[in-house]
């Protein structure tokens, strides 16, 4: 179980904070003319491709490192049971959560640290673990509720009516998907206004030295994503079916946003930030009334995100983890991937490659057809972010967690298809408490699937 830990290294890191406020970064007026908004918007890229130009020479801190984790909640007999009782128990604590698209859907973020105190973060997800288990029993003590921590909901009841959370931006985020076709997925349809409810991910905010290193980071991201599917998937059981697709969220995320989420449309490699900046105002707004709210807008598997005070990728393709040391170890490939790739000026692979290796990965995992074997290119990664860890002075303490994984052809996904196997019973919710109490039992003893 979670041993006592010291806090004094929480004060340390929360001085960080990452911020991406529209106001502190712009004079973009709101107006309910079409030829007024489009022309401050036109100002406000310029201002941004201005600001970008004199930031060329700055020198920031490399690979800070925020995390961003989504889970659900459940109850014993496997329904959605909204999360707003434990976010307003926990608000105002060190462990503070916030709301999510999905109403039984919570969020819950860390403060950025430096690439040396990335095993801090495991300490500190130790800690958000053990006192989340304790809160919930305050926030719901007529009955027994559990956190899932994995990349989808495998209730049947999440694809109902009343699923999203009544707050301004996720109504309009509903209006507009109401109007697209249903989702489909191995004979079965959803509405796409509701997939987002059902889905959880696993975000890295990395931050850049200075623009230029930023738009080579989001390049190289671009090269791990394929791998990044494989390793981390986690959602077989969805919406109380087990599915054949290695990743069946990423499958359905795709259809339910359209062209606002996936591999980024980018034509070629991005030769700077403004080149983003260009790419990000290429599409007509769905709700977004300014830059920053259209950067927000994409849910690309990376994005750029322009910050008061600095420039960061934002990873948004990988499932939550069940544990924090899958959480870490996931970083740790990133990050030392990318310290790596970029310090040896690695030859980047074509975009087209990736995205046939991206959809192969989503509907095979290891067993992807591709024009490569994408067994070795992960364990040629692996390799390379265990180099890029050492040059930066840090011990791989969690790395051999994906290489379990790659030995045994295995992931967390993996695991629970195979306890719905065993464990299915002929009752659908009776079989989802087993597993996601399962599940719960190893988030809490931190031990992580191989």
């Amino acid at each position: 179980m979670i041993s006592p830990r010291t806090s004094s290294c929480i004060d340390r890191v929360n001085q960080y904070k990452f911020t991406n406020s529209a106001a502190s970064n712009s004079n973009f007026v709101n107006t309910k003319s079409s030829s007024q908004s489009n022309f401050s918007l036109d100002r406000q890229v310029q201002e941004l491709k201005d600001r970008v130009h004199h930031d060329a020479e700055r020198v920031d801190e490399a690979f800070r490192v925020g995390v961003e984790v989504e889970a659900c909640l459940l109850d014993e007999k496997g329904i959605p049971v909204t999360a707003e009782p434990l976010i307003k128990e926990l608000a105002g604590t060190t462990y503070e959560i916030d709301y999510e698209y999905g109403a039984c859907q919570f969020e819950y973020k860390t403060s950025p640290v430096g690439m040396n105190n990335l095993d801090y973060l495991n300490i500190v997800f130790e800690q958000f673990i053990e006192s989340l288990d304790r809160f919930i029993k305050k926030a719901y003590k007529e009955k027994e509720v559990i956190p899932v921590f994995l990349g989808a909901n495998p209730s049947p009841e999440i694809m109902k009516e009343g699923l999203i959370t009544n707050k301004p931006r996720y109504n309009k985020l509903a209006d507009w998907q109401n109007s697209l076709p249903d989702v489909e997925i191995e004979g079965y349809n959803f509405r796409a206004a509701y997939v987002a409810t059902a889905i959880q991910g696993f975000h890295l905010h990395l931050q850049g030295k200075n623009p230029k290193n930023t738009t080579i980071m989001f390049n190289h991201i671009l090269n791990i994503i394929p791998s990044a599917i494989v390793l981390g998937a986690n959602s077989r059981l969805f919406a109380g079916r087990v599915y054949s697709l290695h990743e069946p969220r990423i499958h359905l995320y795709d259809q339910s946003e359209q062209q606002n989420s996936g591999f980024p449309a980018i034509p070629r490699y991005l030769d700077g930030i403004g080149d983003y900046i260009d790419y990000t105002t290429s599409r007509e707004p769905k709700i977004a009334k300014d830059y920053f709210e259209l950067e927000k807008e994409r849910h690309d598997d990376a994005r750029i995100r322009i910050g008061p005070d600095s420039y960061r990728v934002e990873t948004r393709i990988m499932s939550v983890q069940p544990t924090s040391k899958s959480l870490m170890a996931m970083a740790e490939f990133f990050i030392g991937y990318l310290n790596r790739a970029i310090h040896e000026e690695r030859e980047l692979r074509p975009l087209a490659t990736l995205r046939e290796e991206r959809m192969a990965a989503v509907r095979s995992g290891y067993y992807a057809k591709t024009h490569f074997n994408i067994v070795d290119t992960i364990k040629a990664q692996l390799d390379f972010a265990r180099k890029g860890l050492s040059d930066l002075g840090v011990n791989a303490e969690f790395l051999n967690i994906l290489d379990k994984r790659i030995e045994n052809r295995n992931t967390p996904g993996e695991y629970v298809a195979k306890l719905w196997s065993k464990k299915f019973n002929g009752s659908v919710n009776e079989t989802i408490y087993e597993i996601i109490s399962d599940i719960w039992q190893k988030t809490k003893d931190n031990q992580p699937i191989t």
